[in-house]
């Protein structure tokens, strides 16, 4: 929904709330109404930050999960990497499991140190069928170091990512455990 449907639709649902119809709403109280309600909406397009670093928007709720996901729970997500912001405008498109075959997701165990930490630490907040566009800072990513001669060194990375598939929760033996325990989060 795009954002003048959005304040639209607010504009005329507070205005039921409040039985105000048009012809009545002094065009003080109406700009009133709409400022606070066009502050509401943009408000909602904004990206959250996380405690750990990384940036994110919710596209898509998905399904909750019952319980959050557990280390080394595998998972599969669908995914496309930019570099200097997201798809259109002067994005440069890296990676993407989107290919010409249709959607190959990446299937991986989270929490673990299979994927950068950005990953690891947002898709174990993610519900099944989530979409979010995460902006992952260098230091949760490949950091200093160039990555496959098409990610340079110290860059920001612009994630489109969808949580396509849980899998189990593990069943770990006592040396799994023990690393666990070693390489905590």
């Amino acid at each position: 929904m795009n954002l003048l449907r959005l304040l639209s639709l607010l504009i005329s649902l507070s205005m039921s709330i409040f039985g105000l119809v048009p012809t009545t709403l002094s065009r003080a109280a109406f700009l009133q109404t709409s400022s606070v309600l066009v502050s509401l909406a943009s408000n909602a397009n904004e990206f959250q930050t996380d405690p750990r670093g990384f940036q994110y928007k919710v596209l898509d709720p998905g399904t909750p999960l019952a319980s959050p996901l557990q280390r080394g729970q595998s998972v599969s997500c669908s995914y496309t990497l930019t570099l200097g912001g997201f798809e259109g405008g002067t994005a440069q498109k890296v990676d993407s499991s989107k290919g010409v075959l249709g959607d190959k997701p990446l299937k991986f165990p989270v929490g673990v140190g299979q994927v950068i930490k950005g990953w690891d630490y947002a898709v174990r907040d993610m519900s099944p069928g989530e979409r979010r566009l995460l902006i992952i800072p260098p230091e949760l990513g490949y950091g200093n170091n160039k990555m496959g001669g098409k990610i340079p060194a110290s860059s920001t990375l612009y994630f489109d990512v969808t949580l396509t598939e849980v899998g189990k929760v593990p069943e770990f033996n006592q040396k799994q455990l023990d690393w666990l325990k070693e390489h905590p989060e």
